[in-house]
């Protein structure tokens, strides 16, 4: 069933959202706001009420206090989300309460700390060839990217490229690209590249709050701006053209925390996906969000997909979900960097976070298990990914209730992911 956009009676968004959660309470059952009286309200919401009630999901609209319901396409959804007032957007409830972690229950929820412990803590990691690359909107020069620290950045400032699609910067409304891979904090997802680029890498030990750490705290990261929104139709070759710079660059894995909507490929893009794999990196792509299928290029089979789940072990009510996706990883609630005031706060969301957190993690596993890796499938690159996704696959923790499917075989577990025997037989996947 297709997303809805609800109306309510008058009743507050709130009083809907309490009483969602209390019929669906062992389901991730949150609704997104759009204005003060209407928000987006995922299909399978409605059809975990058929099945749990066995009645009509009509006749539960109407007892929430919904008074119209109009279904909405794809597009539709994502651009309501895209455009909405914050001003007018409320919140619904508290932050989801973690069972383990505290402020970064993330980074317990895939056992960081466990497989920072084997390779000399969050602050001594010696990566030495490890490289990621990250095709977003660029970056900006935040604290938890090093800037301003006494031990300088590990952005590779020196790389980072813009690449922008023709037109962008042609409107006299919009100010001049900065170029360098910046991100100018200008259109939809203004600051998307440094929140998720933070999550990767990030390293602040004396951040207001606590220390604030990515997934690989301090590894080469170079981040390539090649749009301003996260659904990237549009931009293509610019990808394309941002994926091949990563491999040449020596990346061994890349962070794609975008999408594509349309189903009309440019042979281009394919092209890099396919080049990419035999080369031997890994291409951690966001499964989507607010929509169902999974979008490209995660839905493609030489790709790393990845959903999205809550502090709860659930999956996250927001994340694109079918059995393209490999496992899951937290993506609701995250403390993150703020690139608009350089700071830290929550309410981190999106399946771009746990590709993310998965990009650390094959991060640290090229650098755990290097020697091993080369030996094993230095001959045949694209063993390299292949295996990642197999062993992440397979060491994926399963909480009490997971069906796998949908949103994978499990959430990451980097520290079984890091000890795991390399797998010895191997299926080449189909091309994109």
């Amino acid at each position: 069933m297709p997303g809805i956009l609800i109306r309510t009676d008058g009743r507050p968004l709130r009083a809907v959202q309490a009483s969602l959660d209390r019929l669906l309470p062992d389901v991730d059952a949150r609704i997104f706001a759009v204005d003060d009286r209407r928000a987006l309200l995922r299909g399978h919401l409605l059809d975990a009420l058929e099945a749990r009630y066995h009645a009509p999901p009509e006749g539960w609209l109407t007892s929430l206090g919904v008074a119209a319901a109009q279904p909405l396409k794809d597009e539709e959804a994502l651009t309501l989300l895209r455009t909405r007032d914050r001003e007018r957007t409320p919140e619904l409830g508290p932050l989801a309460v973690p069972r383990v972690g505290g402020r970064d229950w993330h980074l317990a929820s895939v056992r960081a700390p466990q497989a920072w412990a084997l390779v000399g803590g969050p602050q001594g990691i010696a990566w030495g060839s490890t490289r990621v690359a990250q095709i977003d909107t660029g970056y900006v020069p935040h604290p938890a990217l090093g800037f301003g620290a006494p031990g300088g950045t590990w952005i590779d400032v020196s790389h980072a490229q813009t690449d922008m699609p023709a037109g962008f910067g042609d409107n006299p409304s919009q100010p001049v690209e900065p170029g360098g891979g910046i991100d100018p904090l200008t259109g939809f997802n203004a600051g998307h590249g440094s929140r998720i680029g933070a999550t990767i890498s990030g390293c602040a030990p004396g951040a207001p709050g606590g220390a604030y750490f990515g997934v690989a705290p301090r590894v080469p990261h170079l981040p390539r701006r090649i749009t301003d929104m996260v659904v990237i139709d549009h931009a293509q070759r610019e990808f394309a053209h941002a994926l091949n710079a990563a491999v040449a660059w020596g990346a061994g894995a890349v962070n794609c925390s975008l999408a594509m909507l349309t189903s009309l490929y440019f042979p281009e893009i394919k092209q890099a996906v396919n080049d990419a794999y035999e080369a031997g990196v890994i291409l951690v792509c966001a499964a989507g969000n607010y929509v169902d299928p999974v979008l490209a290029p995660a839905k493609w089979p030489r790709t790393v997909a990845v959903g999205g789940v809550t502090a709860a072990d659930q999956p996250w009510s927001g994340s694109s979900f079918g059995p393209e996706v490999d496992f899951s990883a937290p993506a609701a609630d995250l403390r993150r960097a703020e690139p608009l005031t350089g700071g830290y706060g929550g309410g981190g969301d999106g399946t771009s976070y746990a590709t993310a957190q998965t990009t650390g993690a094959a991060a640290l596993w090229l650098t755990y298990r290097r020697a091993d890796i080369e030996a094993a499938y230095g001959g045949e690159r694209w063993k390299i990914p292949e295996a990642f996704r197999v062993i992440a696959r397979s060491t994926a923790r399963q909480p009490a209730g997971w069906q796998p499917g949908s949103h994978g075989d499990g959430i990451l577990n980097i520290e079984a992911l890091l000890m795991a025997e390399l797998p010895t037989q191997l299926v080449h996947a189909p091309q994109a």
